[in-house]
Parts: C-alpha cells; structure tokens; sequence
C-alpha cells in the first residue's frame, strides 16, 4: 500500500520498512561485508532530511511521490533473497543516489536552520563590536530557542530562503529590521532607500520603482509585512512588521552581517552604516555609505558632520513613520550648506524637517542624485535655479510644501524625470517654470499639480505632449469658486486620474466618461464643491469619491447603484464612509 503520509511521517515508515528489508538481506551473513554500510548510508540520508520537511510545504506533493516510489523499490523481491547481495547493493547505491538528487532539488533551507540552531545566539567570530543576544531572562528560561525551533518560525526561515527575487527581495527584507519595533512606516521611503543603495535596479522593462514596488508586494504576499490599519486603500501605502517576523529578520541581517545590532534589538553605527538616535547623533566615521534617521528630532547639531561624508550614497534624514505627528527639525540651517561634497549620494530624504527655508545652490554639486524627497517641509518656500543642474534626478517630491509659491525656472532640463510630485501653479513671472516647459520630459510618469492661483490653471490645457504620463493629481489650494478648468485628457495615457478640492460646483465636459483617457482604470474625487456629475458611469475599474457634502441626493443614489464590479466609496462627510476602498 503506497505511503500517502506527510513527508515526515513518511520517513518514519520508511525507517521501519528499512530496517525490515535489513533484517531480511542479512539474515544469512556472517560476514556483512560492506552490505551493511550501505544499509546504514541510506539511513542517514533519510534522516538527514526530518528536519527539512516543515519548511517545505511547497514539495510536498514531490517529495511525497518521490517517497513512494521508494517504497515500492523497498518491497522488491530482490530483499527477500540473501544471496543476492550484488543485487541488492546495485538497488541500495540507485536508492541512496535518488535521495540525494531529491536533496538537491531542494533549496538550502535546511542550511540556514541547522545554522540557526547551531549558533543560537553566540556571538559572531568577527570584528564586529557588538555581540548580539536576547534578554538574559529569556536565555535562562529557554523561551528563544523553543520559539526559534518552532514550526511557524522553520516555516518563516522557509519563506526568506524562497523568496522568489533572491536575493534581492532577501537583502530587501533585511532591511525591516532597522525600524523599531511597532512602527507604522511608509512605503515610498522604503522604496526610495532601496534604489539609494541600489538593492532594487531599473530593467530593460521597468523603472528601478516599478521593480522597488513588486518586491515589497512580495514581501506583503509572502506575510513579511502587512498593510496597517490606517491604509484605508487596496494599494498599501503604510505597514506594520509582526513582532516575530521583526525578531526574525533582526537575526538574519545580523547573520549576513548588513547590520550590528544592540541588546535591546536596535540597529548599531558600523563602517558603512549609521543610525541617529535621541542622544546619538553623529558617528566619526567618515566612509559611511547609508545614514538613516530612526527617531532624532533634532538634526543639524553638528553642522561640520555631513561635510565629511562624501562617500555617503543615502541620507535618510526626515519622517520615515506614517504619522504626520512625528517632529523632527533642523536646529542649524548652515548644516545644509555643505551639501555638495557628497558627490556619491544618491537618495536624499528631508521629508517632514521643519524650519527649512530654502536649498543651498550648492546642491547642484549632488551629481549623483536620483531622489530629492522634500514632502512635508512645511517651511519650505524657494527652491534654488541650480536644481536644473541635477541632471540624474528622477524623482522630486515637494507636495504638502504649502508656502512654495512657484517651481524654478530649469526644471524642464531635468530630462531623467519621471516623477514630480507637487508641481506648483501659483505666482507667475519670468523666473517660474509653466506646465508647458515640462513637454521635453519624455519619461515622466507620475505628475502632481497644486493650483494656487486659478487665473493661471489654463496652464493644464499642456498636459498632452506627455507620452509617458500614467498617473495625474490635482489639487486646488484656498482658491474661490471658479469656472471649470478646461483641461483635455483623451489624447493622455492615464491610468490614474485623483481629483481633490475641486473649486467649481458642476463637472467639466473633460470629465465625462466619452472624454476620459480609454485606459483610465481609477478615478478619484476627494473633497471640494460639486454639486452634480454625469450621470453615465465611468468605465473604470476603480472609483472613489469622498468629502462631496454638496453633491445632491439624487447624485448619490445613482453612484450607490454601481455595477458590483466597481470597486466604489462614498464618503459624504468625515463620518461616514460605505463601499469599498479603491
């Protein structure tokens, strides 16, 4: 009868079936000559594999095929009769071979939990300054080990070995651990770090982004993160790490040597890395190629610091965490004057830093930069005209920088752009750059636009020379009722369209479905004055509307009546919300 077993019971039965098929082709020998030792060499290839099989679920059907084969070959015939004992090696050697072509085809699970268990939490053999241990109550009672042999954390090991990007996705994983424990974290500055430290590389097919982005949705399907309980959309923006998986991936980056760790579970300063802290700011070395923020408030201490560093690639300065009441600002503002000796850097990140007035000029000495993340620097108020001169940069993020009043006359330069975020159409002079400079930016992808001053919205009438452009936001700042802005959308690739605080109370004519872009699969409209809308459907895939306490009920009725198929929202004020998310 076939063995249709788990894997690891199936070599309990397998042993016993062994030591049978032994007894028998040795009942006669006096002499067991080497018949013996080959009975013993598949022994222990069979139990070398009894603590590979919790981690393997995956081939388990395999496996499990594979084993039954086996079994078959142990009820042969040839078992039965002890003179055949050329016969029975002959078998015994192909057996013992397709066991360890079956290993093989494993992937090296085993390997890294047989080295989990074998140095536990013993210090590393290195130079390394920190030894890395749990909580000495926690030693003595035996707690970690249990956990760490557990089945779901084998499974977890299993889950990091496999990660299908290996061993991108792995080394992007390992990043999680620098984050403290608990923490609501945001994903685009995760993404933008991995493309600073080139962990996550454009394709022949995609932006680095785009490949940024399919490796954090592995790390969501593969359970290492999960969407937390403020993102409110299908398209997870902000995470949390359980608490086991964070532990688990604090002891594989420690492992692999990316970062030292404390004690009490906190990422420590090395050669090539550096963390600020409340109290630990700056770190004497000056070959650092990462420094990232974890909770200072206060930066800028030592301005003379950052002009050290001019091997740095990524200065993860500003608001990593979801909240928006996290506070971090400059004490020093000269600090940001010698930006421009880091010649390497490719990511800077000053989201959320208040009390930043302006850039320095200097920053056009940053040749090598990609990503200038400037959101939420609420005092922001000029960018400099050398940023034309930042000829790498593909991302520029000053949204929610209320007191911008204009971009700088240059931008259009940046031919490498493929995301603005924040573009401001606001007080007009020589200096400004308009909507229709922009048309030599032929990869831009993604482009958010704040209107400030409506007499100047005729601006977006010049969206359509943008071949690339998927994903267009508008917002309307504190303008006065205004006529609808004419705007036309039918010739523009848009797969997004996002709508908030619109000014005038009736929909334009661009904004019924027979002149929204044929590829457009999500709109939508969050906030502001309408009153009505088209009532055909839109043929998008996804369509949300929220804060439209104006739109009349008749209107709200028709859009509660959507085809299933649509994933819909309507939140007619900050209390209330039916539907589905998009």
């Amino acid at each position: 009868m076939s063995i249709r077993k788990k894997p690891e019971q199936a070599v309990t039965l397998l042993l016993a079936r062994l030591d049978k098929a032994r007894e028998q082709a040795l009942s006669n020998k006096v002499h067991q000559s080497n018949l013996s030792s080959k009975f013993d060499d598949f022994k222990k290839e069979l139990n070398s594999m009894r603590d590979v099989f919790p981690d393997m679920k995956r081939w388990e059907k395999t496996i499990t095929d594979q084993f039954c084969a086996l079994e078959q070959e142990l009820d042969h015939d040839i078992f039965k009769h002890p003179e055949m004992e050329s016969e029975v090696e002959e078998k015994l050697d192909a057996m013992t071979s397709g066991i360890r072509n079956l290993m093989k085809s494993i992937p090296k699970v085993d390997v890294g939990i047989s080295r989990l268990r074998a140095i536990s939490f013993k210090p590393r053999d290195d130079d390394h300054q920190k030894a890395f241990c749990p909580a000495p109550e926690w030693v003595d009672l035996g707690v970690e080990n249990g956990i760490l042999e557990s089945e779901a954390m084998l499974s977890f090991f299993g889950s990091f070995h496999c990660l299908s990007g290996s061993p991108q996705a792995k080394m992007c994983s390992l990043c999680l651990s620098v984050f403290p424990l608990n923490s609501i974290i945001q994903k685009k500055p995760l993404i933008y770090w991995w493309i600073g430290e080139g962990l996550v590389m454009k394709s022949p097919s995609k932006t680095a982004e785009e490949v940024g982005e399919q490796v954090f949705r592995e790390l969501v399907d593969e359970g290492f993160i999960s969407p937390s309980s403020e993102n409110k959309s299908t398209s997870v923006s902000s995470f949390v790490i359980d608490p086991w998986i964070h532990r688990m991936l604090i002891l594989k980056a420690w492992e692999n040597k990316l970062f030292d760790f404390s004690s009490e579970w906190t990422p420590c300063n090395g050669k090539r890395r550096a963390f600020l802290y409340q109290g630990n700011y700056e770190n004497e070395e000056e070959d650092l190629k990462m420094v990232f923020n974890v909770n200072e408030k206060y930066v800028g201490k030592k301005p003379e610091w950052l002009s050290k560093l001019r091997k740095v690639e990524v200065l993860q300065m500003g608001r990593w965490q979801n909240s928006v009441t996290h506070h971090i600002e400059v004490e020093d503002q000269s600090l940001f004057n010698t930006l421009g000796s880091q010649k390497h850097l490719k990511y800077l990140s000053l989201r959320g830093i208040s009390r930043i007035e302006t850039l320095p000029n200097s920053i056009s000495k940053l040749i090598s930069l990609q990503i200038l993340d400037l959101r939420a620097c609420h005092n922001l108020e000029k960018l400099p005209p050398t940023i034309s001169r930042l000829k790498n940069l593909t991302h520029l993020d000053v949204s929610h920088c209320y007191l911008l009043e204009s971009m700088p006359k240059g931008l259009e330069q940046l031919l490498a752009l493929q995301v603005i975020k924040g573009f401001v159409i606001g007080k007009a002079d020589k200096n400004s750059c308009r909507i229709s400079d922009l048309a030599g930016l032929l990869k831009l992808r993604k482009l958010s636009i704040r209107v400030e001053d409506t007499q100047q919205d005729d601006q977006l009438g010049s969206l359509d020379p943008f071949p690339a452009l998927r994903i267009l936001t508008i917002s309307w700042g504190n303008v006065s009722s205004a006529k609808p802005t004419k705007l036309d959308l039918s010739h523009v690739r848009l797969t997004k369209l996002d709508l908030r605080c619109v000014p005038f109370e009736s929909a334009p004519d661009w904004l019924s479905p027979s002149n929204l872009p044929s590829d457009l699969t999500k709109l939508y409209i969050e906030g502001g004055r309408l009153k009505s809308l088209d009532t055909q459907f839109w043929k998008v895939k996804y369509l949300r509307f929220k804060y439209l306490p104006h739109l009349n009920e008749v209107e709200r009725e028709n859009y509660k009546r959507l085809d299933k198929s649509d994933c819909y929202e309507f939140c007619p004020d900050k209390t209330s919300t039916t539907g589905t998310a998009a």
